[in-house]
């Protein structure tokens, strides 16, 4: 019948492990499969939007070279009227352009569209204009996220250097194009609730993100971990924890091939796997009715095998009884060499063993723990071999003390002693421990380096009714317990004894 009921719990338990493990393997599969997809959709929209920027860049670009050859060959500033209009045509034409601006030398405006006020701030400290008069480059640049001192608009510029007919650094012609068509357009895709966008300058500057924060503007995340991912590839994707927010994100970078930018788009990975989540769940629900089902009638079919094996159980128990009385046979014969009691392997065996046998019965165990007092003194006084002498003398009185054959008298460890008193409440525990200190105090052995000017014993004792825990855990719970009020006595001056009951909170 055991067979029966082992052949048909494996048999369960296959199905069920079997079941649990393609339920795991799938949803993680599923997972899996949601965060590639939604990293290839990542890297298509920011390949889009990287085009976006980089056709605006280009078409800012091919203004300001138009310009400033015009303006490099003399020819635009004899006429500026029509200079002027020319550069409200190109506006017109750009449509992100928050205007056109040409500088002379020393920053101030010479023309824009549109048109400036009177008292037109000069632009010698802007990052641009430093940038051109240091860099002999006509090159375009692309400069920082700045506040517009006339409109108040945040924008950032696209310039080119203007040079004389020496080559001298002669102004700087720019487009300022509006963060907020940016931030509109961005903002008219879907990332959900906790996405976001950005742009950046090639040394990972950032021009805007959305959503907007003036705060964020210029922020430097040049040191940030999925900056080192571009390195040598110009698109990559990332989960990172973002900086900003503290939102856990799925990021796609891509660097610009030709301008020094950099697009990233982020959707929350929380939004993300929502999909995936709700079809993990449901699965997994389905999976759960599954299995109870099958578990419903395994243990059905079990209980029946079960009701047939009782008697067969019966005499296993009575079977595992006569183990028991053997194995604690087999550990009174294991004793200390120097002291005739158990040793520490047959004190550790035999309280497993008496733990199983309380657990059986609900009856309760207690445990005393000794330790004579200032040992190293007397060894230090008398010489060890008067030590030895005085530790066989000590568990010789011990043994007497103890005269029950179901308790067991060990040597613990050096010269603390233990005992071990099977169905036995805290009570007849402590009647123990006083009977053998007394027992020690008529002995009367001399040690003068002992305030007592005796051998004395510091006791702790432990008592423990175990429930269903394992008999290991329980072992160790009431070791801890007696020792700690071993530890306890020997705090308050030694020669006494302390006490306590094994609760939940040793059991932890």
């Amino acid at each position: 019948m055991k067979r029966g009921i082992r052949l048909t719990s494996i048999l369960l338990v296959f199905i069920c492990l079997s079941l649990a493990l393609l339920t795991a393997w799938q949803v993680w599969f599923s997972r899996e499969r949601a965060l590639h997809e939604l990293n290839v959709a990542n890297l298509n929209l920011v390949q889009a939007l990287d085009n976006y920027t980089e056709g605006v860049i280009r078409q800012s670009e091919l203004v300001l070279i138009e310009l400033s050859d015009r303006l490099q060959n003399g020819l635009a500033m004899q006429q500026p009227e029509r200079l002027r209009a020319l550069l409200q045509k190109q506006r017109a034409v750009l449509g992100l352009a928050n205007a056109i601006i040409i500088y002379d030398p020393v920053g101030n405006r010479l023309l824009s569209s549109p048109r400036p006020p009177e008292q037109s701030p000069n632009a010698a400290d802007r990052a641009f204009f430093l940038h051109h008069r240091a860099d002999p480059s006509t090159d375009t640049y692309i400069g920082p996220t700045i506040k517009s001192r006339i409109t108040g608009d945040w924008v950032f510029t696209v310039s080119r250097r203007l040079n004389d007919s020496d080559g001298h650094f002669a102004g700087v012609v720019a487009v300022t194009l509006d963060v907020e068509h940016f931030l509109s357009f961005f903002g008219s895709l879907d990332l959900g609730e906790h996405g976001s966008m950005s742009l950046s300058t090639g040394d990972a500057k950032l021009l805007f993100r959305q959503p907007f924060r003036e705060q964020d503007v210029g922020m430097d995340w040049s040191d940030s971990p999925v900056l080192q991912l571009l390195r040598n590839h110009h698109e990559a994707t990332s989960e990172q924890t973002s900086r900003i927010d503290g939102v856990k994100r799925v990021y796609a970078l891509r660097r610009n091939d030709r301008l020094p930018l950099i697009t990233i788009v982020a959707l929350s990975r929380e939004d993300a796997l929502a999909p995936w989540r709700h079809d993990a769940q449901l699965f997994t629900g389905l999976i759960l009715l599954l299995l109870i089902a099958v578990g419903g009638i395994g243990q059905s079919l079990i209980v029946d095998i079960r009701r047939r094996s009782r008697t067969e159980r019966q005499l296993l128990l009575a079977q595992e009884e006569l183990l028991d009385a053997n194995s604690r046979l087999e550990v009174l014969a294991s004793q200390d060499s120097l002291t005739g009691l158990a040793n520490r392997r047959s004190f550790d065996q035999t309280l497993e063993v008496e733990i199983r046998r309380a657990q059986r019965r609900g009856s309760s165990l207690s445990l005393l723990l000794f330790d004579i007092d200032l040992f190293k003194r007397y060894n230090d006084r008398y010489g060890h071999v008067a030590g030895d002498d005085c530790l066989r003398t000590v568990a010789a009185l011990l043994k007497q003390c103890v005269r029950r054959p179901g308790d067991l008298a060990a040597r613990y460890g050096g010269e603390e002693l233990a005992v071990i008193l099977p169905n036995t409440t805290g009570e007849g525990a402590e009647a123990v421990a006083l009977g053998f200190m007394q027992a020690l105090e008529q002995r009367h052995l001399a040690h003068e380096a002992s305030p007592f000017a005796r051998v004395t014993v510091s006791a702790g004792v432990a008592n423990l009714t175990p429930d269903q825990q394992d008999s290991s855990v329980l072992a160790l719970a009431l070791i801890e317990a007696a020792d700690q009020a071993l530890y306890r006595a020997k705090s308050k001056g030694r020669n006494r004894m302390e006490s306590t009951e094994v609760d939940s909170e040793h059991r932890r």
